[in-house]
């Protein structure tokens, strides 16, 4: 049975797991909007003994970088500027630079757009390296309110095979998530001009 709040003069008498500071979302309300999708009742922490919070704490990073990857959320875009190894490449390529740790994916390049990233190492052929990346954004505060929705249905997705053991309750779910995705594309998470997105950079995300 779920945990009420009933502080005297609160007068809301909602579940806790579904109350929010200041309208502010947390991990665990993504985690319990995800749960809600497969009829969970939810739960109140990631340390919770429930099973479902087992898997949450389990899926919910995977499934929140894989999301970050698969569109550029303006939220998640971080600028950079690199400057080069000065061990060169072996052949191909005239400069080599690290991929910062907080950088998901490279998305949009500034200049030459010739480059390839392998083990770790963006290899390109100019002394600097400028581009526009997928910052790995972890603090909840940040999300933009349509990456909360496709995230929530993308965990619910990868959550109903464990929870529900329902082959039928997963596909309807990743097909929720689809849609969700595609209404996130159509409306776009961009403030300010629209932003043409390849539909190959949209399918690209992986873990």
């Amino acid at each position: 049975m779920p945990a009420f709040d009933q502080t005297k003069g609160d007068g809301d008498f909602r579940p806790l797991f579904f109350k929010k500071e200041r309208g502010k979302m947390s991990i665990v309300s993504i985690c319990n909007k995800a749960l809600s999708q497969i009829g969970d009742e939810g739960i109140l922490s990631l340390d919770d003994e429930r099973k479902a919070a087992r898997y949450c704490k389990m899926l919910y990073d995977p499934c929140r970088k894989f999301v970050l990857r698969s569109y550029p959320w303006r939220f998640a875009l971080k600028r950079y500027t690199l400057a080069p190894l000065k061990e060169k490449p072996l052949f191909g390529y005239d400069y080599q630079f690290v991929m910062p740790s907080d950088c998901l994916r490279i998305w949009r390049v500034v200049g030459n757009k010739d480059f390839t990233v392998e083990g770790g190492m963006i290899l390109y052929n100019a002394d600097v390296f400028r581009f526009i990346g997928i910052y790995n954004v972890t603090d909840v505060i940040l999300f933009d309110s349509m990456f909360e929705d496709v995230l929530a249905a993308r965990l619910a997705s990868e959550l109903a095979m464990p929870l529900s053991a329902s082959p039928s309750l997963r596909k309807e779910l990743a097909e929720m998530y689809e849609y969700r995705v595609s209404k996130a594309r159509s409306a776009s998470a961009f403030e300010g001009k629209t932003e043409k997105t390849n539909v190959t950079d949209w399918l690209e995300a992986r873990l």
